[in-house]
């Protein structure tokens, strides 16, 4: 829905590319998963990206949305984005909130590339 690359592009295949990129490397993945309210914020969505994480060495990114004018996507806001990565912590996955700074004045990653068009 938001990435329509998607449709060309399956996890499995993801998955499939990233095995071989650790097995020839052996650098841990890095996930920079964006959390939404209501799109991809429930315990549900934190299993499947465990479920997903869990074939490799890796670490998760849990990025705060940035609201932009014409989206109709919002924050998840911090309760929300606390419990899904304290779920992803209990099943043994490293992880991190990357907290955003300027969103009070429209300038945290996202926002300055849409004002500036």
């Amino acid at each position: 829905e938001i990435m329509p690359i998607n449709e060309q592009n399956s996890l499995s295949a993801l998955a499939e590319a990233l095995k071989y990129y650790y097995l020839k490397t052996k650098n841990p993945v890095t996930y920079e998963y964006i959390i939404f309210n209501d799109f991809n914020d429930e315990l549900e969505d934190a299993r499947e990206l465990a479920k997903f994480c869990k074939h490799l060495p890796c670490k998760v990114n849990i990025i705060e949305y940035n609201p932009i004018s014409f989206a109709s996507y919002t924050n998840a806001g911090e309760d929300k984005t606390e419990a899904f990565a304290n779920y992803l912590r209990k099943q043994g996955i490293n992880t991190n909130i990357r907290r955003s700074r300027g969103k009070d004045i429209d300038a945290a990653c996202g926002q300055l590339a849409v004002k500036e068009k």
